[in-house]
C-alpha cells in the first residue's frame, strides 16, 4: 500500500455487502430523482404542446385594435414576435326559421359567417385549426368554413366549389338588421371540424387569405414576450406604455399556466410547494439510508482509525478518508442513478402505450434527456451523499488513539444504563425476551439510532402513498348516478326522444330532470356567515333580517322516480303529495363555497335550513315572488346536482310544483330539461348508441354523452396514473427496506461479541433467535407508533398544500398505517436473518476474540 488514501479502496471491497446495499440506495434515490424530473419535463412539454394547439402559442392577444394601436404594439420593444388577425365583415347564408331562433335565442334573420383572415405568422400561433380536408386558404378570395355549413347552402358544395354571398355588417339591436349592398365570391379550399359539437349555430366563423394590413380595421395582434416567466408583466408593461385598455388583453393563461407563470398565484405556489415536499422526501430518504451506511461503517472501524490517528495521521486525513469513500460511491452510484431513471420512464410509457392509444397527454410526451434534469439530479444526489457522510467524518475524526485501541472496534465502554427486571415481560415472554428488553433500555443512543432509523422508513412511506392518494383526490371528478348517457337541451323534441328511448329493449328506465332558476329571500340565520364573508355579492342584505340569494336552482324529477330520493334523505318526507300540499322543496345544506378574493372553494354546511322553513322564490326575469316550504332536507343530491354551488341554494321538488312554478313565470322548462338514460347493463347498448347517432344526422345542435366510454377512459387513465404513483411507492419502500435492513443487521454485527458470550454461558442458538428477533418486534413496535404518528402529521401537512389546487376530505391514512408497520416488523425480523447465521457458522472463541 503506497498511501494512506488506499485503505478506502481496500475496505470497500472488503465489506462488499454493505458497499452493494449502500451503493443500491444511492441509485435508487438518484433515479427516483431522475424519473420524476424526466416525467416532470416530458409531461409539461407534452401538455404544452396540447395547451399551444388548442390556445395557439401566443403568450397573449391585444384584441379589437385600430391601425395605429395595431402598429405601435408591433414596435413596442417587449415584442420579439407577433402575427396579426384581421376581423373582417359576415357572409349572410340563407334565412333563419323561427324555431330555430328559438331554439338558440337569438333574434337573427339569417345565418351570419363571420370572416377573419391572419397573416402568415399569426397562422403559425392561433389555435390549431383541424382541417377535414383541403388547405388554408393564400389568397383573399379563398376560404375555409366549417364543415357542416356546406348542406346550408342551395347545393351541397365540394373543394373547389365557388360560393357568392351578401358581404356586410351586422347592426346589433332590437332589430338585428344586415347591412350589405354587394355580393362576393370565394373559393372553397378547405373544410373545418368544429371545435365543439354544437352544431348548426346561427353565428359561426370562417378564415380567408391574408388581407391588407395597412388600412383601416378591427385588428388582434398575437404577441411573444423576450422571457415567458414574466410573460405577464411583460405584456401589462406594453398595455400601460401605449395606454391601451386593459379590457383588450387576452392572456394565454393555460400556456402561461405549464410555464409555471400562471395568473393564479395559489396554482403556482400550490404545485412548487408540492414538489418541494417531493424531493424533500427523496431527499430525507437517501440521507437516511446513506448516513446509517456511514455511520456503521466508522463504527466498524473505529480500532483501525486509532491506529492510523497512532502512526500520525491527522484528524482531518481521517474525515477525508470517509469523504473520499462518498466520493467513490458517489461516482459509481449516480451516472447508474441517472441511467435507470430515464430507462424506467420508457419502459413505464411504453406499458402505458400498450394499455392505451386515446390519452394525448401520452401520444404527445417524449422521455429524453433532459440536460437541467441530469445536473440538478446529480448535484441533489452528491449533495446528499456529502451530506449524509459529515457526520460520520467528523465522528471519526475525533477517535482517542488510546481509547480506541484499547477497545478494539465497537466493543469499547459504554455507559448502560441499570435496567430492573419486568416480571409481565419475563413471565409472558420469557428470559430471552426480558434479555431483548433490557438491551433496548440499557444503551438509549443505541436505542434511538436504531428506532429513528425505522420511523423515518415508516414516515416515507405513510407520507408518499399518502401523497399518491391525494392525486388521484385530485383528479377525480366527483359525480352521482347519472345513468349511462344523458342529453340535454332538447327543446320540442324531448318528449319523443323520451318515447322512443323507452321503446328500446336495452333501455331499464329514464329519468327526466327539470330545472329552474331564480333567486330568493330567505331569512339571515339560515346562512352560514362564512358563506356570506367569502362571495358578499351573492347575499344582498334586506329588511327585517332576511338576504336575497343571488341563485336558487329548483330541480324536478317525475313522480314514479321519486323514490330515488330516498338514499339521500337526511330528514323530512319524500311523500310527493304532502309536498305538493305544502307547496314544498327538498334542500341541500351542503354547498360549495366560491370566494370573490382568490381563496379556495371549500365545502361546508352552507345552510342551516330545518324542516317547517321557508323562503321567497322569484323566477328569473320577474318581480314576484312564491313561498316554499322546506319538506325535507338531503345530504346531497342525485345525477350530479350533489351539492348546492357557486353560494346558490339547490333545491329539489315534485312535477307538480316546477309546472306551477314555471307557468307562473311563463318559463319553458322544455329548454332546460336532461334525460338521464339507464340501461339494463353497460355492454349491450348499441341499440342506444345506434339512435343518439342518427339524432345527431337529423336534429340541429343535438349532443349527447356517453357515460360508458367517458368512464371506461377514466380507469385507463387512472391505471396510467396508478402505474406512475404506485411505481414511486415502490422505490420509496424499496429505499426503505435498505434502511432497516442497513440498521438492523448492522446492529446485530456489532453485538457479535456479546451475542457470542451469551451463547458461552449456556444460551442455546434457538433462544437467540428468539432473542433477537423479539428485539426486532421491539424496535418495530416502537417505531410503528411514533412513525405513524409523525407520518400522519406530514400528510395533513401536505394535505393542507394540495387543498389549494382542488377541495376534498382528509382521512387519517390508516391503511398506509397499517401497511407500514406491518412491513417494518416483517423486515426488521427477516434482517436479522443472514447476521445471526454469520456469528453462528463461527466458534465462540472466535467471535468473542474477533473484530467486527
Amino acid at each position: 500500500m503506497k498511501n494512506y488514501k488506499q485503505i478506502t479502496y481496500r475496505y470497500l471491497k472488503g465489506q462488499k455487502n454493505r458497499t452493494l446495499l449502500t451503493i443500491l440506495g444511492i441509485i435508487l434515490s438518484v433515479a427516483l430523482i431522475t424519473s420524476i424530473g424526466t416525467i416532470v419535463v416530458s409531461a409539461r412539454d407534452a401538455l404544452i404542446k396540447e395547451a399551444i394547439r388548442e390556445n395557439g402559442s401566443q403568450h397573449g392577444i391585444f384584441r379589437n385594435l385600430t391601425l395605429e394601436e395595431k402598429d405601435k404594439i408591433i414596435n413596442h420593444t417587449l415584442v420579439i414576435d407577433h402575427g396579426v388577425g384581421k376581423t373582417g365583415e359576415s357572409l349572410a347564408l340563407g334565412n333563419t326559421t323561427e324555431q330555430e331562433r328559438e331554439a338558440y335565442g337569438l333574434d337573427l334573420q339569417h345565418r351570419y359567417i363571420n370572416l377573419y383572415s391572419y397573416d402568415k405568422n399569426a397562422l403559425k400561433m392561433i389555435p390549431n385549426v383541424d382541417l377535414s380536408e383541403g388547405r388554408m386558404p393564400n389568397k383573399e378570395n379563398e376560404i375555409i368554413i366549417e364543415n357542416w355549413l356546406s348542406k346550408y347552402f342551395d347545393k351541397e358544395i365540394k373543394l373547389g366549389d365557388k360560393i357568392k354571398l351578401p358581404i356586410g355588417k351586422i347592426e346589433y339591436s332590437q332589430t338585428n338588421d344586415f347591412i350589405s349592398d354587394e355580393e362576393k365570391e370565394f373559393t372553397i379550399v378547405g373544410f373545418i371540424k368544429p371545435n365543439y359539437i354544437w352544431n348548426g349555430e346561427l353565428r359561426t366563423s370562417a378564415i380567408i387569405g391574408e388581407t391588407d394590413n395597412t388600412l383601416e380595421g378591427e385588428y388582434d395582434v398575437y404577441v411573444k414576450t423576450p422571457d415567458v416567466k414574466n410573460a405577464n408583466e411583460n405584456l401589462n408593461k406594453i398595455a400601460e406604455d401605449l395606454n391601451i385598455d386593459q379590457s383588450k388583453l387576452l392572456y394565454n393563461n393555460k400556456v402561461l399556466r405549464l410555464y409555471a407563470e400562471s395568473l393564479d398565484a395559489t396554482f403556482n405556489s400550490s404545485l412548487t410547494a408540492i414538489l418541494a415536499f417531493v424531493v424533500g422526501l427523496i431527499i430525507i430518504s437517501t440521507v437516511a439510508v446513506i448516513y446509517n451506511s456511514f455511520n456503521i461503517s466508522v463504527i466498524e472501524r473505529i480500532s483501525q482509525f486509532g491506529l492510523l490517528r497512532s502512526v500520525g495521521a491527522t484528524p482531518k486525513q481521517i474525515k477525508r478518508l470517509v469523504l473520499k469513500e462518498a466520493g467513490i460511491l458517489s461516482l459509481i452510484s449516480i451516472p447508474f442513478g441517472l441511467a435507470l431513471g430515464i430507462f424506467a420512464m420508457t419502459v413505464v410509457l411504453y406499458i402505458i402505450s400498450l394499455i392505451t392509444t386515446d390519452i394525448i397527454l401520452f401520444n404527445d410526451m417524449e422521455i429524453g434527456l433532459s440536460i437541467p434534469v441530469m445536473i440538478i439530479s446529480s448535484v441533489v444526489g452528491v449533495f446528499t451523499v456529502f451530506l449524509s457522510a459529515i457526520g460520520p467524518a467528523k465522528l471519526a475524526s475525533k477517535v482517542s488513539p488510546l481509547e480506541a485501541i484499547k477497545n478494539t472496534g465497537a466493543l469499547k465502554k459504554e455507559k448502560y444504563k441499570k435496567t430492573r427486571t419486568n416480571k409481565l415481560v419475563r413471565f409472558f415472554l420469557g428470559m430471552e425476551g426480558e434479555i431483548a428488553y433490557k438491551n433496548l433500555r440499557r444503551n438509549r443512543k443505541r436505542f434511538i439510532i436504531t428506532v429513528f432509523s425505522m420511523v423515518i422508513s415508516i414516515i416515507l412511506f405513510i407520507t408518499f402513498s399518502s401523497f399518491s392518494n391525494f392525486m388521484f383526490q385530485m383528479g377525480v371528478i366527483v359525480q352521482g348516478d347519472s345513468g349511462q348517457f344523458y342529453v340535454s337541451q332538447l327543446g320540442e323534441q324531448t318528449e319523443k326522444v323520451y318515447n322512443d328511448l323507452m321503446n328500446i329493449d336495452e333501455v331499464e328506465k329514464i329519468i327526466l330532470l327539470n330545472q329552474l332558476n331564480g333567486k330568493g329571500k330567505v331569512e339571515e340565520k339560515h346562512i352560514d356567515t362564512q358563506m356570506i364573508e367569502r362571495a358578499p355579492s351573492y347575499f344582498a342584505k334586506e329588511e327585517e333580517g332576511k338576504i336575497t340569494v343571488s341563485n336558487i336552482a329548483v330541480y324536478s324529477i317525475e313522480d314514479e322516480n321519486f323514490n330515488e330520493l330516498k338514499s339521500v334523505l337526511k330528514d323530512g318526507t319524500i311523500d310527493v303529495e304532502k309536498i305538493n300540499k305544502e307547496n314544498g322543496v327538498l334542500v341541500i345544506n351542503n354547498a360549495f363555497s366560491y370566494s370573490e378574493f382568490g381563496e379556495k372553494t371549500i365545502s361546508l354546511e352552507g345552510y342551516k335550513f330545518k324542516i317547517g322553513d321557508t323562503m321567497e322564490f322569484t323566477g328569473n326575469g320577474n318581480e314576484f315572488s312564491t313561498n316554499l316550504t322546506v319538506s325535507g332536507i338531503l345530504e346531497e343530491g342525485i345525477l350530479d346536482r350533489l351539492y348546492s354551488n357557486s353560494s346558490s341554494i339547490t333545491v329539489f321538488t315534485t312535477e307538480k310544483i316546477i309546472n306551477n312554478l314555471s307557468s307562473s313565470y311563463n318559463i319553458n322548462l322544455d329548454d332546460f330539461k336532461v334525460v338521464h338514460v339507464y340501461t339494463k347493463d353497460n355492454e349491450n347498448v348499441q341499440q342506444v348508441r345506434d339512435y343518439f347517432s342518427n339524432l345527431e344526422n337529423e336534429v340541429q345542435g343535438f349532443n349527447y354523452v356517453d357515460l360508458i366510454e367517458n368512464t371506461a377512459r377514466t380507469e385507463e387513465i387512472s391505471i396510467v396514473i396508478s402505474i406512475f404513483l404506485y411505481g414511486f411507492v415502490v422505490i420509496i419502500a424499496l429505499i426503505s427496506s435498505i434502511n432497516i435492513i442497513n440498521t438492523i443487521s448492522t446492529n446485530i454485527i456489532l453485538r457479535t461479541k456479546e451475542i457470542a458470550m451469551i451463547k458461552a454461558v449456556g444460551m442455546s442458538q434457538s433462544g437467540i433467535k428468539r432473542m433477537v428477533s423479539l428485539e426486532s418486534l421491539y424496535y418495530g413496535l416502537y417505531a410503528s407508533v411514533i412513525g405513524s404518528f409523525i407520518g400522519s402529521l406530514l400528510t395533513y401537512l401536505l394535505y393542507n398544500i394540495v387543498i389549494n389546487i382542488k377541495q376534498f376530505v382528509w382521512e387519517v391514512p390508516w391503511n398506509d398505517v397499517i401497511i407500514a408497520s406491518v412491513g417494518c416488523i416483517i423486515i426488521a425480523l427477516i434482517s436479522g436473518i443472514y447476521p445471526l447465521k454469520r456469528i453462528n457458522e463461527k466458534i465462540i472463541i472466535e467471535s468473542i476474540k474477533a473484530e467486527n
